[in-house]
C-alpha cells in the first residue's frame, strides 16, 4: 500500500519489488521499455497513492457535512481543512480478521525517509511551499514568484485586498519559520 509518490528527480527509471522481495530497475531503452512505459508506470502509482489517502478517511456524517457548509459560508474561497489521522487499526483490519496485515507492514509503508541532501534550491523552495495552505501558496506564487500587486492576486482569486495582505503575510512567516527549522 503505497502513501508517498515517487520524486520528479527519480521519475528517469521505474523501481519495483516482486513478490520473493528481489529489487528491479526498469530503464528506458533496455528491453523494449520506452520513456513512456516508465511514465504510465509512475502515472499508476500515483494513482494508487491518491487512491490510498483518499481512501483512507472514513466518510463525512451528516454533522460533519453541515459543520463543513457553515464553515465554507463564513469562509468564502477558502478550503475547508481536512485535518485527520490514518489509523492503523482502520488499516490493518480489525482483530480476528484472517486477512488483517501487521501493523509493523502498514507503518513501513506509510513511513518515509527524508533525504534532503543532493535537493537543489529549486527543490527546497517548492518543499518549502508544500507547507503552506492552498490559498496561502497562491497568494505568494502570484505575488512573489509572478511578481503581481496585491490588487491585481485579489482581482484574479475574487477576494479582497486586505485578504490577499493578511494571507501573504501569514506565507511569509511560515516561510521563515520553516527555514529556521531547516
Amino acid at each position: 500500500m503505497r502513501f508517498k509518490k515517487t520524486r520528479w528527480d527519480k521519475r528517469g527509471t521505474y523501481t519495483y519489488v516482486d513478490s520473493n522481495g528481489r529489487r528491479f530497475e526498469v530503464k528506458p531503452g533496455v528491453d523494449g521499455v520506452t520513456e513512456a512505459d516508465i511514465k504510465m508506470l509512475h502515472s499508476l502509482d500515483d494513482a494508487e497513492v491518491y487512491n490510498n489517502i483518499k481512501n483512507s478517511r472514513p466518510a463525512m456524517t451528516a454533522e460533519e457535512k453541515a459543520r463543513k457548509k457553515v464553515w465554507e459560508a463564513e469562509h468564502p474561497g477558502e478550503i475547508y481543512p481536512a485535518n485527520w489521522n490514518l489509523s492503523l487499526d482502520y488499516m490493518a483490519g480489525e482483530d480476528g480478521d484472517d486477512d488483517r496485515l501487521d501493523k509493523s507492514e502498514v507503518t513501513a509503508a506509510c513511513s518515509t525517509t527524508m533525504d534532503y541532501e543532493d535537493e537543489t534550491e529549486e527543490e527546497i523552495v517548492d518543499r518549502l511551499l508544500d507547507f503552506l495552505a492552498p490559498m496561502q501558496r497562491k497568494i505568494y506564487y502570484l505575488r512573489h514568484i509572478r511578481g503581481y500587486k496585491g490588487k491585481e492576486v485579489a482581482a484574479m482569486l475574487g477576494t479582497s485586498a486586505a485578504n490577499v495582505s493578511l494571507r501573504y503575510k501569514e506565507a511569509l512567516a511560515k516561510i521563515e519559520e520553516k527555514k529556521e527549522n531547516m
